[in-house]
């Protein structure tokens, strides 16, 4: 079996709204060999995984999936279930998986869901290995082995639990958000309106108050200076200056690390000098300063401050483990780490117990050491601390916190400055009423971690990355810019453009992606085709952006799915035939389906833009959450007339060809649609229909109709606003015209607006994307001949693995045999030359079509012939 292709599609997908893998697989000969035809392989499949005998597949019941392999199914279909099965073994949920056939024989596409892409990949590399194993009669197959690399890379690559849970809580509430890089950054919110969170630090966290908790011995002093409980104690720069500080201070004691971070290097409760002395030599040499304070007894508590109000709190044990006679320390230590609960660093619940200094250093104190074999019963605390970082416990104790106890910590935060804050409290009863005496704040932390409060050992979890989303954003409308969505076969990209330039004002930056660039207001800031999730995302990150519009081809949805998960408007201008035959969209209802992803993702508040002039695009209707904005270029179309009988809104051309808005059964007249020049006097019908519907989705974002007719009269259909769209242009008693038009569609709608001028001969220029199957090459060169009097054919730069001449020698003979004469078609590989062809066989009076690939070329055309530089027969 070979895989071919890998594609990690983020968003919402032809497969799922879900991140989604898509193996692109090669079974080769297994294609002549389904599951019933492999002697014992079902019997020793089931065996090595046992779960996947309860997999429902298709089938909807459980056991779906073991009948499927009795009945015979394919190595592709298998390897989904056994990835998906592999992923919850190793405590990723994964849930869903689709297995498609290609065209071509024994090809395969994979789909299944990931939560992590590394670990997510492995899963399937793992499911192939075991397969290949089991068709070679391997006798031992460690199943085991394959599940713990993929829980490793799983862990190694996912966020931690405290980013996970604010990651979590903004997708529940429908706020974008993206992990920024591979460490623990977020942004959350798009365009002009984006915040940052690292951690548990947020954009709204004051740099001096980090820098104020971080300074353990300036905290104290500020804290003490609002008359908020800290201990008494002092720094030490030395081992002389740590005794000196004990005899001063009294016992008992606690020394730290003066920038210690997570519990590290922290000894508690050093009763008399002994213990000193016993610990003194564990102390990290590399640390330059110390805090020698006193100690106070009482329970550790962490109480979690955001924004001002108290989120959570959590009463932390030190980890201990219990004696059994026979083993030593760091053996149960050992054991207990093997506690499915704790994982290295933050990456699960709870923290492994470290066999550093941390530990050795506390057991020095009690003449223990990791070799000590206590009691049978003997319960051991084998770290200081009950920092979860260095393997302690929470329990949950939120609802018990005194009033005067939740007061002093919100004050605690607010006199440090800190939004987001983890406050370490020892104090003996925390549901009792403060007491100065026997209280004192021992910290007061910026980045709190919160998974204590998630995954608590003990008692209710709260939910504070819920909390923190909430603070950054109280809703979805303040964090998400307006997006606009625009897709189709054809008219995306004018579109996109009229949108972009109805929203434009002053006040209000626009970005916009399209098929010649990224543009934030007028500034372009990448050019090429940019129709793809990956300009979409450079639109969304953008600071300066207050809306977005975006184009959305089918090739970046294919490629990774949407830029977005969920849309304010979505478009859907057309669907007619166009790369069929590739990506697996072999048929118009594959492209459909993909298609109507854009009116799936529309949100329930939001608007679809549809066209009703297709009876593929009006269908969509069924498929969006969004209110429907119907447009059509007749007042008869039905759906229109149904519309407007049940007060629906939406746009249409009338029986004068008014351009009309209809809303709650009130017919608005726009404007006379010969007057705008995109719809070149009225005869572009494709371009009213692109009109109406940018009209549609731009009033409802709160542009008025005053402001909107302006702005239509003011789109000229030329190179500054429309480029490369319909660029018409006199030249020397020629009429040239530039069109991007690629499939059969887009150039009908071209020749029909043209039918109507008055001209000598019709002239076209174009190339046949070397991509597109046979036939639809055929048909393309067919509406040329039938419309033309001359043919030169010309050959993209990118053959798109066709060899030279090869499409071009399939336009031509197409053409012969539409009735266009030979002597009548010409094949110009170069773009540039075919275009000076075409000018040197025409005549004053002509009509030139350029359907063009690169625009250079036709700058570099026009350049030519108006300085009269063309080449000397």
């Amino acid at each position: 079996m070979i895989i071919n292709r890998v594609r990690f599609l983020k968003g919402p997908n032809y497969f799922a709204y879900t991140p989604t893998i898509c193996i692109e697989l090669d079974i080769e000969e297994l294609e002549k060999q389904p599951s019933d035809a492999i002697p014992g392989f079902n019997e020793k499949l089931l065996k090595t995984l046992p779960n996947l005998g309860s997999h429902t597949c298709s089938q909807g019941y459980q056991g779906g999936f073991a009948e499927r392999l009795k009945r015979g199914t394919w190595m592709g279909h298998i390897l989904e279930h056994m990835t998906i099965e592999l992923q919850n073994m190793a405590g990723i949920n994964a849930i869903r998986g689709k297995t498609i056939m290609m065209k071509k024989q024994g090809f395969y596409y994979v789909t299944y869901d990931y939560q992590e892409p590394k670990s997510g990949l492995q899963a399937f590399l793992a499911a192939k290995e075991i397969v290949e194993a089991i068709l070679n009669d391997e006798k031992h197959i460690n199943v085991q082995l394959y599940v713990n690399q993929i829980e490793q890379l799983y862990y190694k690559n996912k966020l931690g639990p405290s980013t996970e849970a604010i990651y979590q809580a903004a997708h529940s509430k429908k706020i974008p958000v993206e992990r920024i890089g591979e460490e623990s950054l977020l942004r959350l919110g798009t365009g002009s309106r984006q915040k940052y969170v690292q951690a548990t630090i947020s954009s709204q966290t004051s740099n001096i108050a980090v820098e104020n908790s971080c300074d353990k011995s300036l905290t104290k002093a500020i804290l003490k200076g609002c008359s908020l409980p800290v201990p008494e104690g002092e720094i030490a720069y030395s081992i002389e200056d740590i005794f000196d500080s004990a005899d001063r201070l009294g016992f008992p004691l606690v020394i730290k690390p003066y920038n210690g971070r997570q519990g590290q290097g922290v000894i508690t409760h050093i009763k008399n000098k002994d213990e000193l002395f016993n610990v003194i030599h564990c102390l990290d040499s590399h640390v330059e300063k110390y805090i020698v304070e006193r100690h106070f007894e009482g329970h550790d508590y962490r109480l979690l401050i955001v924004n001002g109000e108290l989120t959570a709190t959590s009463l932390r044990l030190p980890p201990y483990v219990i004696g059994n006679g026979k083993e030593t320390l760091r053996r149960l230590i050992e054991k207990e780490n093997l506690n499915s609960l704790r994982g290295d660093g933050h990456e699960k619940p709870m923290s492994k117990i470290p066999l550093t200094h941390t530990v050795t250093c506390y057991l020095e104190k009690s003449n223990r050491n990791l070799d000590t074999i206590p009691k049978q019963g003997e319960l051991v605390q084998v770290v200081g601390n009950a920092n979860l970082s260095t393997g302690g416990k929470a329990i949950d104790v939120t609802d018990q916190v005194h009033p005067t106890i939740r007061n002093m910590a919100i004050a605690a935060a607010k006199a440090i400055g800190l939004d987001i804050a983890g406050i370490d409290l020892i104090c003996q009863d925390i549901s009792k009423p403060f007491n100065h005496l026997k209280t004192a704040i021992i910290e007061v932390n910026a980045a709190p971690g919160i998974r204590m409060h998630h995954y608590p050992s003990e008692g209710k979890k709260r939910d504070v990355g819920k909390a923190i989303v909430d603070y950054l954003f109280p809703t979805r409308e303040e964090a998400a810019i307006p997006i606009i969505a625009v897709t189709g076969t054809n008219g995306k990209t004018t579109t996109t453009r009229l949108v972009h330039y109805f929203l434009s004002d002053v006040k209000t930056k626009v970005g916009m992606t399209n098929s010649d660039g990224v543009y934030i207001g007028e500034e372009v800031l990448v050019q090429g085709d940019c129709s793809g999730p990956i300009s979409a995302r450079t639109i969304l990150a953008h600071p300066e952006v207050d809306v977005a519009v975006l184009e959305t081809a089918r090739g970046g949805i294919l490629r990774e799915g949407l830029a977005f998960r969920q849309c304010d408007v979505g478009i859907i201008t057309n669907v007619s035939e166009d790369h069929l035959g590739s990506d697996g969209i072999e048929t118009l209802d594959d492209l459909v389906k993909l298609k109507r992803l854009v009116a799936e993702v529309v949100q329930k508040t939001g608007y679809c833009v549809l066209n009703a002039d297709d009876p593929n695009v009006a269908a969509m209707a069924e498929y969006t959450d969004g209110e429907v904005i119907y447009t059509s270029t007749y007042a008869t179309q039905p759906l229109v007339r149904a519309a407007i009988n049940e007060g629906r809104k939406v746009w249409f051309v009338d029986e004068q060809g008014i351009i009309s808005y209809s809303s709650d059964g009130v017919i608005h007249q726009f404007m006379d649609c010969t007057q705008i020049p995109i719809t070149i006097s009225g005869m572009a019908r494709h371009n009213i229909a692109n009109l109406l519907q940018a009209l549609a989705a731009a009033h409802t974002q709160g542009i008025s109709m005053e402001e909107l007719r302006k702005k239509a009269i003011a789109f000229m259909p030329d190179k500054k606003l429309s480029k490369g769209r319909f660029n018409l242009k006199k030249l020397k008693e020629r009429t040239v015209i530039i069109d991007y038009a690629h499939n059969v569609a887009g150039l009908q709608a071209i020749f029909d607006t043209v039918s109507a001028y008055n001209r000598n001969h019709i002239i076209t220029v174009l190339a046949g994307p070397g991509d597109r199957i046979d036939e639809e090459l055929i048909r393309l060169s067919e509406v040329v001949a039938k419309h033309s009097d001359l043919f030169i054919i010309k050959e993209d730069d990118d053959l798109r693995g066709r060899v030279p001449l090869e499409v071009a020698k399939l336009l031509r003979e197409a053409a012969i045999e539409e009735g266009l004469h030979k002597d009548k078609t010409y094949i110009v590989p170069n773009e540039l030359d075919a275009f000076i062809k075409a000018w040197e066989v025409s005549q004053p009076g002509d009509l030139l079509l350029f359907f063009y690939t690169d625009f250079d070329y036709v700058d570099q055309f026009f350049e030519t012939v108006s300085k009269n530089l063309l080449p000397k027969k």
